[in-house]
């Protein structure tokens, strides 16, 4: 007895082809997530990038995000906590963007 199988679509956010939302040329890009906190003493602010992004973008994004982040991030009690959460997650979300972008020219 055959079993038929359906064929699966490639999923456009991995390795594909198409415009980096950064710099809008036509480049192999991957769908990233970035996060940023700027903790004040008494309040604090998020900033999220979220997008397809080329090998160059994605990697000079991602160190203004951690530089930024590490600088400005726990400057007070919850962003003491929400700061390391955000470097952590943005530093998996860059490794797992970078793994798919090996081959890709930058």
């Amino acid at each position: 007895m055959a079993t038929m199988t359906s064929p699966v679509a490639p999923n456009p956010a991995v390795n594909s082809t198409g415009q980096c939302q950064v710099c809008r040329s036509m480049r192999q890009t991957a769908q990233v997530t970035l996060h940023r906190n700027v903790g004040m003493l008494v309040a604090r602010q998020t900033i999220t990038l979220k997008g397809s992004m080329c090998k160059t973008c994605l990697k000079s994004k991602f160190w203004e995000f951690q530089g930024k982040g590490l600088l400005l991030g726990p400057w007070g009690v919850i962003s003491l906590v929400v700061t390391p959460i955000y470097l952590i997650t943005n530093t998996v979300a860059y490794l797992s963007a970078s793994s798919k972008l090996k081959n890709a020219a930058e």
